[in-house]
């Protein structure tokens, strides 16, 4: 018996496509927009995590903000552009 890999759905667009779509809508709806990935324990499988709309309030951004300077001493990476 072969093993038959899975396919994706025809009308289902590819992750990178999809990703692009869901970040250019949050910054067009001034919405906020998360990216983060977890490895599955059970399966050892990176698993990413897209999150968008009002998620973070500004103390909580406040204090994200204080987190990723730190990370950064690290040598942790991010981005940041202002928009208007």
């Amino acid at each position: 018996m072969t093993i038959r890999k899975g396919r994706r759905k025809d009308n289902e667009k590819p992750f990178h496509e999809a990703v692009t779509d869901l970040l250019f809508s949050a910054m067009a709806n001034h919405e906020d927009f998360i990216v983060t990935y977890e490895q599955n324990p059970t399966t050892g499988k990176k698993e990413i995590h897209i999150m968008s709309g009002r998620l973070i309030a500004p103390e909580a951004l406040a204090s994200m903000k204080a987190e990723v300077a730190r990370q950064l001493e690290d040598g942790g990476r991010h981005h940041i552009r202002e928009m208007e």
